[in-house]
């Protein structure tokens, strides 16, 4: 028997087990089955030592590997052939053995070139039949009435496929995927309450990468079958096991903020020198993010995919999923059942960006939020979306938590009354502007929160919606972030092109003087507009200086500034022809300090003589398009999804006793 030197004990010898020495002898080149013709039978029934497994091919030297190939091959042909076997514990131990065998291959082939990954796991004359009944036997354990721990063992299976190599694209192995489509079996574990809450977050995270395979560049059936997909059960299955991802984030932050609001003196101390620090560890907060982009990645496809998927966003969730998180998402994250009573996941998303938005400074914080808003701007383009958001009879209350400023403390307010999810959508846009007036400008996100506002405008315009809501919080904070962009002029140009966002505002404030008496609540909305416009004056003509200058300079940015300054001819008619008026107004009365009152009385007064420039299709935007403008951020954030999944995926030793009591209890 072969022997192995115990370290440090002298003469003394540690014995091995069988199942370790079988794998020395199978990765050395052995012919196992010399002598020994039931080889196979008996070496399925010994429990597998997955590190140790993974380490004997992992420690194989490039010049070795030509010489196992052979043996490697019979392993993965012995694997699936056991799959079919009556004996139980036979058929889990040869897949478990299976996914370490694939998982330690990947990595190999990563340290290595020059190795083709099919011909070393499979062989090339082989490969088809074989991967061809590994997935049949993977899709009848999935649909079929198998134990849990079989179901979760080919779950993690597909894990380690579609997470073998940084690019999706680039794994050669998902074309079997395509050719042999486990897209029906997924689903149907999202259908089912027992098996979501064990398997959906596993389900949806592989559909959500086989999706990204080469997905501009041929067909998918995938990116077909999730846009026709259609089943009421899986498409909510779907949407809760998203919220549950969302919602167990919200309830840990809520908790966090709850115990660090102490009201001693020395709770108080003790919260202002946190602040003075980083608010919660930044590689924590990061892993965290991380971990909810499988979720994010799963909403925004099937949202940009689906139009079915909309109907679900304004659906009361009422049934408590308790469902148990996937290997990179924290133990305990997800709500009870009780918790998720009555839950919505438009609700619950906008209150997840509004923790995830606080602190966007690092590449991945920013990525999360990047992805958030560009699920927010396919909402907004939806037509169907954007009815059910407005919809007067849907009303909800959504608690957005804002970040701690020197005016106000930390925390979120829950709305006294439940209103429009269009309301809180346009708050959520209002408070990201306003606590995003930074040096380091993230402009994308400021395009993609003003470019929402356009679309929910664009709507209420069409379709001559009214909502109760106060616009001039919206117009104050449009009106601040330009004054913030034109005095930090000189920092901001050597960088941007900073008329792109005010082209965006200019058109949005269009909208309100254009068409704002078919949306507005009432007339006294219209006064008000005109009364922050003329109140701002400055602002406006300091914007429209720096554009002039820049269109005359011939520069870079001169077909945007040009835009910029044929777009404030209005908003310079009405500051024009009232603010004389004003003044003229002030000096009847002798008065030096007039009330908002005085002056919105004037307003009203004058509104006969103005006359403006009707401005043609304000409504109008370019639509959402991934391929090519986004095309890089995804392919960087689905490479790390990959990367994180992978290390998170455990493959750990089974226990001969749960697998035993796993087959027993659906006898």
């Amino acid at each position: 028997m072969s022997v192995r030197k115990r370290s440090g004990s002298g003469g003394r010898k540690a014995l091995k087990e069988k199942i370790v020495q079988l794998y020395e002898g199978i990765f050395r080149g052995e012919c196992m089955t010399l002598g020994n013709i039931n080889f196979w039978e008996e070496f399925f029934l010994l429990k597998p030592k997955m590190a140790t497994l993974e380490n004997e091919i992992g420690n194989l030297q490039a010049d070795q590997l030509s010489g196992v190939r052979e043996n490697l091959n019979t392993v993965v042909h012995q694997c699936i052939l056991h799959l079919s076997n009556t004996h139980q514990i036979k058929v889990v131990y040869a897949l478990q053995t299976l996914t370490g065998v694939v998982r330690a291959v990947y990595k190999k082939c990563a340290q290595l070139s020059g190795f083709d990954l099919v011909n070393f796991l499979i062989g090339f004359d082989r490969a088809e039949q074989e991967m061809s009944k590994l997935l049949q036997h993977i899709n009848t354990f999935l649909v079929d009435d198998s134990p849990t721990c079989l179901k979760d063992l080919c779950l993690k299976f597909l894990l380690v496929l579609v997470t073998g190599t940084d690019n999706v694209s680039s794994n050669t192995l998902l074309e079997y995927l395509l050719l042999n489509p486990v897209f029906d079996s997924l689903i149907l574990l999202l259908a089912q309450a027992d098996l979501r809450a064990r398997h959906g977050h596993q389900a949806i995270t592989i559909l959500t990468i086989l999706v990204q395979y080469r997905k501009h560049d041929s067909t998918n059936p995938y990116i077909l079958n999730l846009s026709i997909l259609e089943q009421e059960l899986v498409l909510h299955g779907y949407s809760q096991i998203v919220t549950s991802s969302l919602s167990g984030y919200t309830q840990k932050y809520e908790e966090m903020v709850k115990e660090g609001s102490s009201s001693t003196w020395l709770g108080t101390l003790s919260n202002m020198v946190g602040n003075m620090f980083i608010q919660e560890d930044s590689v924590v907060r990061n892993e965290k993010l991380r971990s909810h982009n499988p979720a994010l990645m799963a909403l925004y496809e099937i949202i940009h995919l689906n139009r079915n998927f909309i109907t679900t966003l304004a659906h009361y969730q009422t049934e408590g999923p308790n469902i148990i998180p996937s290997e990179n998402e924290e133990e305990g994250g997800d709500v009870s059942a009780a918790d998720l009573k009555s839950v919505n996941l438009l609700v619950t998303f906008l209150e997840y960006i509004s923790i995830a938005m606080q602190d966007s400074k690092s590449e991945v914080a920013q990525s999360n939020v990047n992805l958030c808003f560009i699920i927010l701007t396919c909402i907004t383009e939806d037509q169907y979306a954007t009815a059910l958001m407005h919809d007067p009879n849907l009303v909800y209350k959504v608690k957005l938590h804002r970040a701690p400023m020197r005016h106000r403390k930390v925390g979120g307010e829950v709305e006294a009354h439940g209103r429009p999810l269009v309301c809180g959508l346009i708050d959520l846009m209002v408070e990201f502007i306003r606590s995003h007036l930074m040096k380091r400008l993230p402009h994308q996100l400021h395009q993609f929160a003003i470019g929402c506002i356009h679309k929910v405008l664009a709507y209420q315009r069409r379709c001559r919606v009214r909502i109760s809501y106060n616009w001039r919080e919206l117009w104050s904070t449009l009106i601040a972030l330009v004054k913030f962009v034109v005095t930090n002029e000189s920092h901001f140009i050597k960088k941007l092109n900073v008329f792109t966002i005010c082209l965006q505002i200019s058109t949005v404030f269009n909208i309100f003087i254009t068409y704002g008496d078919t949306f507005l609540p009432s007339a006294a909305s219209y006064d008000e507009l005109y009364y922050e416009l003329v109140r701002c004056q400055d602002v406006f003509d300091n914007l429209y200086t720096m554009s002039l200058r820049y269109s005359m300079s011939g520069g870079e940015y001169k077909d945007t500034s040009i835009k910029v300054t044929n777009s404030l001819i209005n908003i310079r008619a009405i500051t024009a022809h009232f603010q004389p008026r004003i003044e003229a107004w002030l000096a009847s009365q002798q008065i030096s300090t007039p009330s908002e009152t005085d002056i919105l009385e004037v307003v009203r007064s004058n509104y006969d003589s103005l006359t403006l420039k009707l401005q043609e299709n304000l409504d109008q935007y370019e639509p959402y398009a991934e391929h090519p403008n986004h095309t890089p951020f995804f392919t960087n954030l689905v490479r790390n999804m990959v990367i994180d999944y992978r290390q998170n995926i455990v493959l750990d030793d089974l226990d001969l006793q749960e697998v035993l009591h796993n087959f027993s209890s659906i006898q």
